[in-house]
Order: structure tokens, then sequence, then C-alpha cells
């Protein structure tokens, strides 16, 4: 085993003795606020996060060459991600409570679970890149004292931020592959059965679209993804139309060397807040990446 990889582990040990495991109850509520995406069509799982201390890893400078011998290698490269290079409860316009979090390596970069629905079954594989190490939290909106109407994680839900750590062949391809999936599921539907009345069910055909909204606007590369969401009545796309989209859903995506961030707000900011967020997110990541900045 590298000697990386060694760091990584006995970190992870650290964290696990000061672990603070969710509660059932809010557990549940986590699956409660994904059921949108079970609305959509797709089987969503359930975050499970823990909220533990990290230890940030640095480069060392590296001693200077003894006399008669050849220079000292290059400081070597930062590994793990550590806590500071995510959004900071500060950075938020609203108070949040304190960050749940987990780290982990080896993960699968999936944007959304919908969009992976539906390249599924538009017959292509999605083939989401794998990282090497990454770092994930969720933050709570804080509701007012006299604000009886936020209830539960539903509602109170402010970020969702995962930090990647990718290879350095994958910095050079994985926006270009966010740009060949968008083109299958730019118009996809799909049928839900859905209770409209005491005990009337009716399908309901969803028209369910991803696009790009923005690039270009932190880090060395991002975009803004949008998914919409309209329904007509009665399983079909010619049926009657439910009004405007049902749902609407933006997330960013950021990279910054060999760091890639997607987050999304849970519903409380629009484009230009997250574009704002995003550029706070790309100075973060500062601390992680590989060039430093």
């Amino acid at each position: 085993m590298r000697d990386e990889d060694l760091r990584l582990v006995e970190a992870v040990h650290r964290e696990l003795r000061d672990v603070r495991w969710l509660e059932a109850a809010d557990v549940r509520a986590v699956a409660r606020r994904r059921s949108r995406f079970r609305a959509a069509g797709a089987a969503v799982g359930v975050l499970v996060v823990l909220s533990a201390s990290a230890v940030a890893v640095t480069a060392l400078p590296a001693e200077g060459p003894l006399m008669g011998t050849a220079p000292a290698s290059a400081p070597k490269a930062r590994v793990e991600i550590p806590l500071d290079a995510l959004l900071q409860p500060e950075d938020m316009s609203t108070r949040v409570d304190a960050p749940f979090t987990q780290a982990g390596f080896g993960e699968p970069i999936k944007i959304e679970p919908v969009w992976t629905q539906c390249l599924e079954e538009r017959g292509i594989s999605p083939a989401w890149e794998t990282s090497r190490y990454s770092r994930s939290q969720l933050l709570r909106r804080i509701p007012p004292v006299e604000d009886d109407s936020v209830l539960g994680w539903d509602r109170s839900t402010q970020l969702i931020q995962d930090v990647y750590r990718i290879s350095p062949e994958l910095e050079r391809t994985f926006f270009a592959g966010i740009e060949r999936r968008i083109k299958p599921c730019l118009d996809w539907g799909n049928v839900q059965p859905r209770l409209i009345a005491p005990d009337e069910w009716a399908d309901l055909f969803q028209r369910q679209r991803w696009e790009v909204v923005g690039r270009g606007f932190a880090g060395d590369e991002s975009v803004l993804i949008r998914h919409s969401i309209l329904e007509t009545r009665r399983g079909d796309a010619s049926g009657e139309v439910l009004g405007g989209p049902t749902a609407v859903f933006t997330t960013a995506v950021v990279r910054l060397g060999d760091l890639v961030t997607v987050f999304n707000t849970a519903g409380w900011g629009n484009d230009s807040e997250l574009r704002q967020l995003a550029v706070v997110a790309a100075k973060r990541m500062c601390v992680a990446a590989n060039p430093p900045c």
C-alpha cells in the first residue's frame, strides 16, 4: 500500500472515533427530500452522512539537497480532501446548522440520479467516471423561530455538495462527457401514477429535459445544468398540460485543477445565486487542489 493510501486510512480511523450518526428520523427525512426524484421516475438512495473532523493534508516542502547529492524531488501532491475545501456555513445566504459530512474513495461522479435513468432507458450506458477521493456534505437551514411553515429536513435542506479528486486524464475529458450525455436527454418522457384526489389515481406523463444554461463562470471549468419536469394528464404526451413545469432543479459543476465539485441548493437559490456560490466554491477548493492555486 502506498504511503498516501496509508495516510488516508489513518485519517479515516481517527474520524470514526468521533463519528456522529444521524437519528433514524433524520435519515427518513432525507429520503423524503429525495422523493422528488422518485416522482420523476427514479429510485433514489437515502443519503447517509456522518459528522467528522478532518485533517488537512498539505504538501511538505522538500529539504535542501545535501552536498554532492541529487536535487530533492518536488513536493508531494495533495491527497485527502479536507473540510476546508468545501463550502462553509458562512458562505450561505441563510443561517445553517453544522454540516454532516462523509469521506470516501473510488466513488462514481454522478451528477443526478434521474439523469442516469434517462440515459439507461435511451439504451446508453452512463459510464460515470470514477473519482480517486471524495468528500460530501449536507447543510440544513435554521428557520426563524416564528416560521412555523418550515418543518423537518424536506424544507430545511440548504445545500448538498460533493467534492471529488480526479485523475489528470479525467481533467481533460470530464466536461466534454457532460456535454455528450446532455444531448440524449434534451427531451425524455415517462409515465408515473399519481394520486390526484381522494381515492383517484391518474397516469401522468412527465416530459423531462436537461440543459446547460451557463458555462465558464467559476474555476477552470464550470456549467449550470437545469432539470425541468412538465406533467400532462392521462399518460401520453398529447394529454392536458397541468400548468407550467412542476419542478425545476439546477446543479452547479465546477472544476479547479484536479478537484470537481457538484452541488445544488435544494431549490432555495436562483441561477445567479448559484453562480456566485460557485465562485466561492472554487476559492475554497484552492486549499486542496493540485496544482496549488
